[in-house]
């Protein structure tokens, strides 16, 4: 699985572009992308192409506007979004083709047309913005290469997080509606049929809890300890500074560099694709929308020693600072010691230029500041975060691929050689499943087990490799990821997919504590909480002008997405949010039901300890290693008993009973060694 990004291009940085709009009927605009100079392989383009690096096909489906990037001659300014309009136009075609200039470059088709132009090049302070939902990271480390042959061709996005210890798991289905039609006068049969919406939903999977990260994608907001994310290996100054304000959703950086050949940080170190970018900033952003937050006794996330701060777990809080960390995915140079750097994942909140940046890196061990597990099963490094739940939630992409030999893909790798058709052929089928997001969640625990983590989740649209359909060289296009085999094949590779050498193990029942009524709780054999994230996915009209490329001899769409993505669901959105929470406990007292019966809403005061129910997992270390502890907690506030069944007991053994819990607000730290869940 890998996070989705949304992409600037900003004119001439590092590439143009034209639009043209030719056929009589203006259903629809090709844009066609501009400019040889060579520019470093860290880019989104190629190094001396127009082509974006974004596998072909994928941008299918996915929305775009035009910006101002910044004063000029803002050629596209009639198109920009502006009030009362909205101006979203919708990619109905991927290719490579040869521009007006006769070299091969990414061209797009966008719906609607661009009213009132036949051809249009952009000028200083345009700029396309490619939305991020649906939209895997682009990798601007590969040494990418888009061919007309599929089997010279190596394409890949930046999918390469571990999904977890999954037990169980279902990738959504693909269902196509079917509308018939019967016609008076034809008899009792169908006269005609004709298919309508394409799904992908019922996604779903079960696993025993090794870290926090589906738990972000669960709630969707993020933010880690500007003092315990890592540690930084470079000097502190000089270091780059931010160049612009930093809006929520966007999926780069702008930064100034004391070197006009680089991002340096310090005197010597070089930040390069796929280290991490530390954004500090101490700007407070509130955990809860339902209410306005306390912030009388000044404390808020995260752990502090000094007086400001929580200073302990238990301490009730409702604000948070506002420090994120991103792994850098691309490095556009910008000219004159500027350089934009992209990030997989948007930033969540807005921060300025006064932010102060650090960088992050993974080494095998704990050098260079990296997170590392120790043999004493502790963590020197660590990541201390908060999740909590918003307005939005974000999206991922899935990555799936089956094949008959474990061999990797047929392309310019060299990861096989055998030929699709040939004897042996691997006969890969390669799928990413783009703008996916939970739709319901569960964490359980039971005695004697594990804790579990479970969720259902539903998808936008379905990019297929369709390499191997192809006429003539026929490959792999895409280049998919083996966990094991070519992505986490390192102790350091282990670290960036999210699945660090001992870290594997999940949290454990015996391992586990459960608070609520500001006492433990001691005579618990089971809980369970959910959560409903309200997500619905819609079909909107939407022209789809363009010709389906098919293979002639059976009719087979030879595109990565059929259709121009005009049949899948176009809009993903968040609806009403929902949690509730239920208890197995063995009765010792007559409190709870009184509890109940009292009608008492209960949560945390700010500054105070109790109040709120958590669910407090470790991992077992070696005793007297003074490193940090693997912990998940789990914090739920505001919440009443619904119900409390007292049974009739038919022995002299325990009285067990199912409470039954509604909470307004989950919050999650956790505490290990990934830098960006």
């Amino acid at each position: 699985m890998g996070h989705e990004t949304s992409v600037l291009i900003e004119h001439d940085q590092p590439r143009t572009w034209r639009a043209v709009t030719t056929d009589s009927a203006r259903d629809f605009t090709t844009i066609q992308f501009r400019g040889t100079t060579s520019i470093g392989n860290t880019s989104i383009f190629e190094a001396a192409k127009p082509i974006l690096k974004v596998p072909l096909g994928m941008l299918i489906g996915q929305k775009l506007t035009f910006h101002a990037a910044s004063t000029g001659t803002n050629l596209f300014s009639t198109f920009y979004t502006s009030s009362l309009k909205s101006r979203v136009y919708t990619i109905v075609d991927h290719t490579l083709e040869n521009n007006a200039d006769g070299v091969a470059a990414t061209q797009i088709k966008i719906v609607p047309a661009l009213a009132t132009t036949t051809s249009l090049d952009s000028g200083t302070g345009d700029a396309i913005f490619l939305h991020g939902t649906g939209l895997p990271t682009i990798q601007g480390d590969t040494n990418s290469v888009m061919n007309a042959a599929a089997a010279s061709s190596k394409e890949v996005s930046l999918i390469d997080q571990f999904v977890g210890l999954a037990s169980f798991m279902t990738l959504p289905d693909t269902k196509v509606d079917l509308h018939s039609y019967h016609v008076v006068g034809l008899g009792r049969q169908v006269a005609v049929q004709q298919t309508g919406k394409v799904h992908h939903m019922g996604g779903s999977l079960e696993m025993p809890m090794h870290n926090a990260n589906w738990l972000y994608y669960s709630l969707g907001r993020e933010v880690v300890s500007k003092d315990k994310c890592g540690s930084k290996d470079h000097a502190s100054s000089p270091v780059p500074t931010i160049y612009a304000d930093v809006s929520p959703g966007q999926g780069h950086l702008d930064v100034t560099s004391s070197q006009s050949a680089s991002v340096r940080f310090g005197s010597s170190t070089d930040a390069a694709v796929g280290d991490y970018i530390l954004l500090k900033d101490t700007t407070l952003v509130p955990t809860t929308t339902y209410k306005t937050p306390d912030l009388s006794t000044n404390k808020y996330f995260p752990l502090e020693s000094s007086g400001s701060g929580l200073t302990n777990d238990a301490q009730h809080f409702e604000w948070a600072e506002s420090t994120e960390c991103r792994r850098i995915s691309a490095i556009e140079g910008l000219g004159s010691s500027r350089f934009r750097i992209y990030v997989d994942g948007g930033w969540q909140f807005p921060h300025t230029t006064s932010d102060t940046l650090e960088l992050r890196e993974y080494s095998d061990t704990a050098s260079s500041g990296s997170p590392n597990v120790n043999s004493t099963r502790t963590i020197t490094n660590p990541v201390r975060r908060l999740l909590f739940s918003a307005e939005t939630i974000p999206s991922f992409s899935l990555e799936h691929s089956v094949r008959t030999r474990d061999v990797g893909s047929f392309n310019a790798t060299g990861e096989s050689t055998t030929a699709p058709g040939a004897a042996n052929d691997s006969n890969q089928l390669t799928r990413v499943f783009k703008g996916c997001k939970v739709v319901e969640w569960e964490m359980s625990s039971t005695v004697d087990a594990e804790l579990k983590y479970r969720c259902v989740f539903n998808a936008l649209a379905c990019y297929t490799d369709t390499g191997r359909l192809e006429s003539s060289n026929k490959g792999d296009r895409y280049t998919a990821h083996r966990m094991f085999q070519n992505t986490a094949s390192t102790k350091t590779g282990r670290k960036a997919s999210g699945i660090a050498e001992g870290s594997e193990k999940p949290f454990m029942f015996y391992n586990g504590t459960v608070s609520a009524f500001d006492q433990n709780l001691a005579f618990i054999s089971a809980f369970e909480l959910r959560g409903k994230t309200g997500v619905e996915m819609f079909h909107t009209i939407q022209s789809n002008p363009v010709a389906e490329t098919v293979d002639a001899s059976n009719n087979i769409s030879l595109k990565q997405i059929p259709y121009g993505g005009t049949r899948n669901a176009s809009v993903i959105r968040e609806g009403r949010e929902e949690f509730e929470m239920e208890i197995v406990i063995a009765l010792a007292d007559h409190s709870l039901f009184h509890e109940l019966r009292s009608h008492v809403e209960r949560g945390g005061t700010v500054g105070s300890t109790g109040g709120t129910i958590m669910l407090h997992f470790t991992k077992p270390v070696v005793a007297g290693d003074s490193q940090t502890t693997p912990s998940l907690r789990v914090i739920i506030d505001d919440y009443f008993i619904t119900e409390l069944p007292i049974p009739m007991p038919d022995d002299k053994g325990l009285l067990f009973t199912t409470m039954k819990i509604k909470p307004q607000n989950v919050k999650v730290i956790s505490e290990d060694t990934v830098y960006h869940c």
